[in-house]
Formats: C-alpha cells, sequence, structure tokens
C-alpha cells in the first residue's frame, strides 16, 4: 500500500469516527431528554393517580402532554362506575370555559382572512333591534369581548337558574337580546377587566351569525376541521355517546350534562385527550392556522396584576421559567385546563370527570414544581371525636358555619347554603374539596372545639363558638 492510500485511508477512518462519535452524542442527547421527560411523566402520574385514588379529587382523568413535540397520555380512573369503563384519550369530556380559547382562535380567523378588525363594533353585526350598551361614546368591539375588558358582567342578571343541574338550558338568545338591551355599563369598555361568560357567549353567538351558521358549524369549519379535530363536539352525536364520560359533582355523584343554547362560545365544547392534544400542539408548532393562533398569544391588558395578562382568550402568566399560557374550565360536573410553556417546549391538557379544578396539578406540571405539590392523605377520626366538634360558629355577622355529625362523617353548613362533607386531614383539620375550603379546629384540654378557622379563596375566617 502507497502513501496515498495509507493517508486517504486514516482520513476515511477519521471521518467515520467523527460521524459515530455525532451519533453517539446525539442518541445520548435524546436518552437523556427521554428519561427527564418519562421521569416527569412518572411524577405526574403518581400525583394524579393519588389525587384519584387517595384523595378522593375525581372519578376519571384523562391527561395529554406535549413536551418537545413529543405527545404522551396518561389515563386514570373510570368513565362510568356502574360499568367500570376506564378512561382512555378517546373517552368525551365537558371542556367547560376551555371552550373559550377556541372561540377566540375563530375570532381570530376572521380578522385574518380580513373579514373583521378586533376594533370593529359588535353591534355592527348584531339585530338592529339589538342595542349594545356604551359608555362614553365607546363600543363594545371583538376584542374587548374575548379579553374580558368589554364591561359586561360574568352572567346575565336575567337567568331564570330552574334547572340548578344544567343552569344555562332555558336561557334563550332573545333572553340574552333583552338582558343586553337594557344593561348598563358600569366602566368604559377596555377599562378594567371582568371574567364574562355572558362576553364570549355572544362572541360565539355573534361570529356564527356572520357565518350564517349555529356555533358549532362555525366552530366546525373554521377551527376543528382545520386541525383534524374529529372528536369535538358541542351536540355530540349518537355514534360517540358510547365514548361520553360520565360527569360528577363535588361529593363524586352523578350528575347532569350541561347545555349552552345561548351561550355556546362560552363553554359548550365536549372533546377528548386525542383532540385537545391536536388543539394544543396547534398553539405551540406551525400549522394551518399558525397566523390566527399567533394572534390569540398577543397579550393585550394587564389582568389583575403586573405578572398576569391576557391575550385573546388566553390568561398569560409570567413565571421564572417563562410565560405560561393557560385556560381552565368547569361544568357541574367535569373541571379541565389547558396550559402550554414556549420556552420550555411543554403543554399539558387535564380531563377530569369530576368538578373540582385540576389547575395546581397542571400549572406545576408546566413551572416544573410537581415535586412540590402537598398531597393529602385523609385519615379516620372516631366518632366519639368527632362530636367534639360539632357546633355552631359565626364567621361574621349574621353568617354561622353549623357543624354536625352523622355516624363517622362531619358535615358544614353555611347560613342560606347546602350541607356539605367534610373530609379529614388530621383529628382538627377537615377540607371539602368541592368547594375549596379548609377547617381547622382550636381544642381545648379535652379536645372539645372552641372555635375555628375557615380558609377558602385566600381569605381567612376566624369563627368563635356560640353558646
Amino acid at each position: 500500500m502507497n502513501n496515498k492510500e495509507t493517508n486517504s485511508k486514516q482520513q476515511s477512518n477519521k471521518k467515520a469516527s467523527s460521524s459515530t462519535i455525532i451519533v453517539v452524542l446525539i442518541t445520548l442527547i435524546i436518552a437523556i431528554a427521554s428519561g427527564s421527560s418519562s421521569a416527569a411523566n412518572a411524577e405526574l402520574e403518581k400525583v394524579l393517580k393519588h389525587k384519584v385514588e387517595t384523595e378522593k379529587l375525581s372519578v376519571g382523568i384523562a391527561v395529554a402532554i406535549i413536551e418537545n413535540g413529543q405527545v404522551s397520555f396518561i389515563n386514570v380512573g373510570v368513565a362510568n362506575k356502574e360499568t367500570a369503563q376506564e378512561i382512555d384519550q378517546n373517552t368525551l369530556f365537558e371542556i367547560g370555559s376551555v371552550s373559550k380559547v377556541m372561540t377566540s382562535t375563530a375570532l381570530a380567523t376572521f380578522v385574518d382572512e380580513g373579514t373583521l378588525k378586533l376594533s370593529d363594533p359588535v353591534q355592527n353585526y348584531l339585530p338592529k333591534s339589538v342595542k349594545l350598551p356604551m359608555k362614553n361614546d365607546k363600543a363594545i368591539t371583538f376584542e374587548s369581548l374575548a379579553s374580558h375588558r368589554s364591561g359586561l358582567p360574568r352572567l346575565p342578571s336575567n337567568m331564570q337558574f330552574s334547572n340548578p343541574l344544567n343552569p344555562y338550558v332555558d336561557y334563550t338568545t332573545e333572553m340574552m337580546y333583552e338582558f343586553l338591551n337594557q344593561y348598563t355599563l358600569p366602566r368604559e369598555v377596555g377599562e378594567s377587566p371582568e371574567y364574562s361568560n355572558l362576553a364570549v357567549g355572544l362572541l360565539g353567538h355573534t361570529l356564527a351569525k356572520i357565518d350564517d351558521m349555529n356555533y358549532e358549524q362555525m366552530l366546525m369549519q373554521r377551527v376543528l376541521k382545520p386541525l383534524k379535530m374529529k372528536n369535538t363536539f358541542v351536540e355530540v352525536p349518537k355514534s360517540a355517546l358510547t365514548r361520553r364520560s360520565k360527569g360528577h359533582n363535588g361529593n363524586l355523584e352523578t350528575t347532569d350534562y350541561w347545555q349552552l343554547p345561548a351561550m355556546a362560545g362560552a363553554g359548550a365544547v365536549v372533546s377528548d385527550a386525542t383532540d385537545m392534544a391536536l388543539y394544543l400542539k396547534a398553539n405551540m408548532q406551525q400549522n394551518e392556522l399558525a397566523s390566527a393562533i399567533k394572534l390569540t398569544h398577543q397579550p393585550t391588558a394587564e389582568f389583575g396584576n403586573s405578572l398576569t395578562r391576557v391575550g385573546l382568550g388566553w390568561i398569560i402568566q409570567g413565571t421564572a421559567d417563562g410565560d405560561v399560557y393557560m385556560h381552565n374550565g368547569q361544568t357541574g360536573g367535569f373541571a379541565s385546563f389547558i396550559g402550554f410553556n414556549p420556552t420550555s417546549h411543554k403543554g399539558i391538557v387535564i380531563l377530569s370527570n369530576t368538578s373540582i379544578l385540576m389547575d395546581e396539578v397542571g400549572y406545576s406540571y408546566l413551572t416544573n414544581s410537581l415535586a412540590s405539590l402537598k398531597l393529602t392523605t385523609p385519615v379516620k377520626v372516631a366518632e366519639v371525636e368527632l362530636a367534639k366538634l360539632i357546633g355552631r360558629y359565626e364567621l361574621v355577622p349574621g353568617f354561622i358555619l353549623s357543624i354536625t355529625h352523622d355516624g363517622d362523617k362531619l358535615f358544614v353548613q353555611g347560613t342560606g347554603q347546602p350541607r356539605l362533607p367534610l373530609t379529614a386531614n388530621s383529628i382538627n383539620e377537615f377540607v371539602n374539596n368541592a368547594v375549596k375550603a379548609r377547617i381547622q379546629f382550636e381544642l381545648d384540654a379535652n379536645g372539645i372545639a372552641t372555635s375555628l378557622t375557615m380558609y377558602q379563596g385566600g381569605q381567612t375566617l376566624p369563627g368563635k363558638k356560640l353558646k
């Protein structure tokens, strides 16, 4: 072999060696990333199982995770307790107010194609018989509806609530028009945010009118079909009813499905984890609706504080790990959460068939703080000890908590409110997860309660025991 052949062979070997090193490094990086992702998924599954099996906060949960473009699913619990039908990624759930970000995506497609502008007065697209309220000559715009800055209230005051288990079912378009015609705005449009189901309900209704369709048809043409979401509905077809989960209240009792005929855009969508993963992925990667979706991510105003902003539908929370885009949903029998972090390339959808919110889990996943979640384990308190806690406790003048027990179960009932069961975390600390309330009793030397403190919604409310 001559020198040229020797040198050529040595160079070839070096190239092969370099290529091998690169391949090994890439494989190693992928393995490390995969291992990290698997560990996070295992931690998340552990938390979800604890929520379902130990804390009893849900009957069943379906989760879709996106990390670095890869989709995975976690399913815990059952869709139907009677048949023991297990949850999977094709189980259908009510997604409640997560519908709002879909409605906002539909709005963005109108803007993207030039049909309307965010600054257009909504009044221009409604029947002449409807007069939307104004203040200081500022009109309600499409942007103000989607960003909760229209000045409209959370709910219209003429809702009858004739069926508490399905509260929107009797509310008609005519009733919504009637309310809008007589309502007086408390502030200028765009002045400050107020979360409003009515506003986004009106938005969905108006967009459907512009397309001369109903809300489901409009959403289907503009969002669902382009993103290939074949299992997302407002009216669930007969062919899909066997995949529909039962809904449950905070006491894990089966409850009714919700219908929102006049305000479908605010919370009427039913979907599964497979389709919601497609929607989540569309918000994280390039796709057919990328231009419109990007518009929904643009912050329009602060939403309560400088770290929290609102886009079109999305709530944007500033964190040390980057901005988190998110929204939750809740109906009488379901709870949902969707969120993503563009910085960490992580996204999550949580669908629960129980009306207790799972936001804490979703937010913790997106901010890499799952390990810090407090997981409680209910304890059994003897009936004789529960008897020492009963009594009437005054929180504020005129509002009293009545604590009673029935066998080995403790109950709380506020003035004018229904009686709710309490779960023991310890001999003197009890919670009701349905209303996110925690009650801590102060005991004397004999274990008899002398006072209590209720923690709920960021409030601390002490109450003295009445004689």
